[in-house]
C-alpha cells in the first residue's frame, strides 16, 4: 500500500524537527566514510540559523515531507547566480535532501524533489544542480533515477 506523503513548505515552528533530521543526515553522511563531516562547536545552532534563511524567503525554499503527521524528510532549494559572463543567469540548487531510513524507497524522496522542481519551475529555472558525496551510492542512484546526470566532477586532495 503506497504511503500517504504530504509535502509542504517548511515553517519556523518546524526548526527543531528539521535540526533533528539534519543530525540524522550528518550521521548518514559520516557512515559513508567520505568527506569530513565532523561538526564544529555550535554546529546545531549555526544549522538552525542556516535553515531559518530558507523559510519564507524569495530565493530559497525548505520543503518537509510528512507521513501520518510525522516529519520524515526535508529538502532545501535555492536560486543561484553564476558569474555574469554566462548566458544562463541563474540555476536551481538543491543543497540538502534527507529521508529517514524506514521511508526510503517509498516515494518520499521523489515527492520532495517534485515539490522542489515545481518551485524552480515557477521561477522559470532551466537547470537544477545537486551535489552528493561520491561514496553515497544510494544518493547517486536516486538522482540518476530522477533524470539527473553528472555534469561536473569535483575532486578533493587532503593536505
Amino acid at each position: 500500500m503506497p504511503l500517504d506523503v504530504r509535502i509542504r513548505s517548511g515553517k519556523i515552528e518546524d526548526l527543531p524537527q528539521l535540526v533533528r533530521l539534519w543530525r540524522e543526515l550528518i550521521g548518514f553522511d559520516e557512515s559513508l566514510g567520505g568527506q569530513d563531516f565532523r561538526l564544529s562547536a555550535g554546529a546545531p545552532e549555526a544549522w538552525e540559523r542556516h535553515l531559518r534563511s530558507f523559510i519564507g524567503k524569495r530565493r530559497c525554499a525548505a520543503y518537509v515531507a510528512e507521513v501520518e503527521g510525522a516529519m520524515v524528510g526535508f529538502l532545501l532549494a535555492s536560486l543561484e547566480r553564476p558569474p555574469g559572463i554566462f548566458m544562463e543567469r541563474e540555476y536551481g540548487h538543491v543543497s540538502a535532501v534527507y529521508v529517514q531510513e524506514p521511508f526510503r524507497g517509498k516515494g518520499v524522496g521523489r515527492a520532495l524533489v517534485s515539490g522542489g522542481l515545481g518551485w524552480f519551475g515557477e521561477r522559470r529555472v532551466s537547470r537544477v544542480r545537486v551535489t552528493t558525496d561520491s561514496k553515497n551510492t544510494l544518493g547517486v542512484e536516486f538522482w540518476k533515477r530522477l533524470g539527473f546526470q553528472t555534469a561536473v566532477l569535483t575532486m578533493d586532495k587532503l593536505l
